[in-house]
């Protein structure tokens, strides 16, 4: 088996760097085969996972943040295996692979990965555009866009980052009108924000969705209401741990086919990290699609 390695230079501050004298190191004594890409723009990771194909026995590692692994996703080619080694600001989706608890170090993450095992799990797809993760919209999208300028600025831990961005985006908070379609049946809803998630969480550890899992082959669905600034500041905290789950503001489905419509104007949402602006999003969950390489102490099966 041949390891191809892409590796974003500019995730986490520089970190993803680190990796590669440690993948050199590692594999001077070994017979298994490896190439290191280093990523030079936008685009350019989903390029380097298409060229590899099931028959070239590869497994392609996405070495850095979110946006790494959601750019390698969409260009790797069903049934190569794909690795995601966290080295970037947020490393949300790698959190439902529910690591052991002393497995910190990121050399150490590198290593066991490599030597790891596969596993199935589940990929949903938006509007034809494959996601590992979550897609949200409304007030989270706004704050993914405010989060983006400032981890560039300031360093600091990632759920901080979150959290600041989300205190700078509050006095834009407005009502959506948001139309939700499951199992044919359409509901409307004035809302301040929503997550259709794969996995569970996002924003450098919030945790909206708390029963989701990447291997159950459903997206869990998460709306919160327009509320009060209070109400939000009181609910905030809930919705890092996830125990808003009982909060009468709070909405939760499971479906593997979502429609969400904004009738009235095309909203921001962000895919993975990546942001558009639609007003109409179909879902469509894909049961095990990727094989996963994964730590062999890693709880996911």
């Amino acid at each position: 088996m041949k390891h191809i390695f892409i590796i974003n230079p500019v995730s986490g501050h520089g970190r993803s760097s680190k990796l590669v004298p440690w993948i050199h190191a590692y594999f001077m004594n070994r017979e298994d085969e490896y190439q290191i890409h280093m990523t030079t723009g936008k685009g350019h990771a989903s390029q380097l996972a298409a060229q590899y194909s099931v028959k070239d026995d590869v497994t392609v590692y996405a070495c850095g943040g979110d946006g790494t692994a959601y750019e390698v996703l969409n260009g790797i080619q069903k049934g190569v295996p794909m690795a995601v080694i966290p080295s970037g600001t947020g490393n949300d989706f790698t959190r439902s692979f529910q690591y052991p608890k002393h497995l910190k170090d990121l050399k150490e993450i590198l290593i066991q990965t490599i030597e790891g095992r596969n596993v199935q799990i589940d990929i949903g797809e938006a509007n034809g555009i494959l996601f590992h993760n979550c897609t949200t919209m409304g007030l989270d999208a706004k704050v993914t866009i405010k989060a983006e300028k400032v981890g560039k600025k300031l360093l600091l831990p990632s759920q901080l980052v979150y959290i600041v961005s989300l205190f700078l985006t509050l006095k834009e908070r407005a009502p959506i009108e948001l139309h939700l379609t499951l199992d044919g049946k359409t509901t409307v809803h004035q809302m301040i924000l929503c997550a259709v998630m794969n996995g569970k969480y996002y924003g450098g550890g919030f945790k909206p969705t708390p029963d989701a899992s990447v291997q159950d082959g459903l997206f869990d669905v998460c709306l919160v209401d327009y509320c009060s600034l209070g109400t939000i500041l009181r609910l905030l905290p809930k919705y890092m741990f996830g125990t808003h789950t009982h909060e009468k503001q709070a909405h939760f489905y499971k479906a593997d086919k979502v429609v969400i419509k904004t009738p009235a104007e095309a909203i921001a949402s962000q895919i993975d990290g990546e942001v558009f602006h639609l007003q109409e999003y179909k879902f469509i969950m894909h049961p095990k699609w990727l094989t996963a390489r994964v730590p062999q102490n890693c709880e996911i099966h």
